[in-house]
């Protein structure tokens, strides 16, 4: 008596169809940091804020800083320095953050000085420069973070929570900040409310990582704060 054959199915395990999600490589946004640093490092030395009463006023404040910051980040990618790919762009971001803060500070001093305004001033070209490379570094470290599964909040809804909070508060001690020395300075109120959003900005972000990048991307702010404090 032979046994009765069963059909055999045979399953195949083929890729799902569609649009597949693009990584970036870290030694190409490593290198895209490098040059990024490079024009921004020069643009800053050789172009200088001077306000119509011929004084130099500083509206980027510890921008060499922050530049220095995208540079040493972009080699870390470039080489690949182990444990390196999620604090390395967070720092990136972290300081182009702050280049793009004051950048906007720039701008809303530019428009407070009668004598400067024209395309080919050097104050308006610096910026141009400053904000053209800063972007795409803000660009690029957001894309790898996201790309690499960076952006998971820490403690769930609780760290978010925290990091709001921690967020509105430094953004109404800036603004209450830049309220009290308006007319003290050569920094307009705007500018100084510019750069404490971009702050605001950076903390809230620290809700949204892993703790070692949430620490890259907040240092610079951190940084930018004591330049102040100091200066």
């Amino acid at each position: 008596m032979n046994a009765k054959e069963e059909p055999v199915f045979i399953v195949l395990d083929a890729p799902a169809r569609g649009v597949q999600r693009v990584r970036p490589l870290m030694r190409n946004v490593g290198l895209v940091h490098v040059a990024s640093a490079l024009v921004l490092g020069t643009s800053l030395v050789l172009g200088s804020m001077q306000a119509c009463t011929g004084e130099d006023v500083h509206v980027m404040s510890s921008a060499l800083v922050m530049v220095a910051l995208v540079g040493v980040a972009g080699v870390a990618m470039t080489v690949r320095v182990p444990r390196a790919t999620a604090v390395a762009p967070a720092l990136a971001a972290g300081s182009a953050l702050a280049l793009l803060g004051g950048s906007a500070a720039g701008w809303m001093w530019v428009r407070s000085q009668p004598c400067v305004g024209d395309v080919l001033d050097r104050e308006v070209v610096t910026l141009l420069l400053v904000t053209a490379s800063a972007a795409p570094v803000l660009a690029t470290s957001l894309w790898l973070l996201v790309s690499r599964d960076e952006i998971e909040p820490w403690h769930g809804s609780r760290g978010v929570l925290v990091s709001t909070v921690a967020a509105v508060t430094v953004l109404v001690l800036g603004v209450g900040f830049a309220l009290l020395m308006s007319g003290t300075t050569e920094m307009p109120a705007s500018a100084m409310v510019a750069i404490a959003v971009t702050w605001a900005v950076a903390v809230a972000a620290t809700g949204w990582l892993r703790p070692s990048p949430a620490v890259a991307v907040v240092a610079p702010t951190i940084l930018q704060a004591l330049w102040l404090l100091v200066a």
